[in-house]
């Protein structure tokens, strides 16, 4: 089971500075939620994964902001490991140590330590080409 899976929601960052949401149960009116927020409902690996398109981190912040609050009227059980939503053009943050990647058919993710490749392998995910790494299947 991969990280990502354990929380009801979980929000997270991929390298390109999109913000997205992968839900772990059904939760009435997320989908009105997420996609009333901006974000864009995407099928990857058979999972529903929302996505909100690169923006300044004020507005991320905001529309993640509106989601996230209408989601916790339905639970608690919440990760955000977004950077997206924390970062300042005035003050950029150091490179993170793990980035994700979403295609149309996958989740991947890329380490930068050694500490973040534990993570990655302690919660399923597969080495592949050099620091890259396959998430589990659904």
């Amino acid at each position: 089971m991969s990280f990502v899976d354990h929380a009801d929601v979980f929000i997270g960052s991929t390298g390109d500075a999109h913000t997205f949401v992968v839900l772990n149960r059904p939760i009435r009116g997320a989908d009105r939620l997420l996609t009333g927020a901006g974000f864009t409902a995407r099928t990857i690996n058979d999972r529903n994964i929302y996505l909100l398109a690169p923006t300044t981190s004020e507005e991320a912040n905001e529309r993640a902001g509106i989601a996230m609050y209408g989601l916790l009227s339905h639970t608690h059980d919440l990760v955000d490991l977004s950077w997206t939503t924390r970062r300042s053009p005035h003050t950029p943050g150091p490179e993170p140590d793990l980035c994700f990647t979403l295609t149309d058919t996958a989740l991947t993710a890329t380490a930068a330590t050694n500490e973040a490749r534990s993570l990655l392998e302690q919660h399923g995910f597969t080495p592949t080409v050099g620091s890259s790494y396959q998430a589990p299947g659904p």
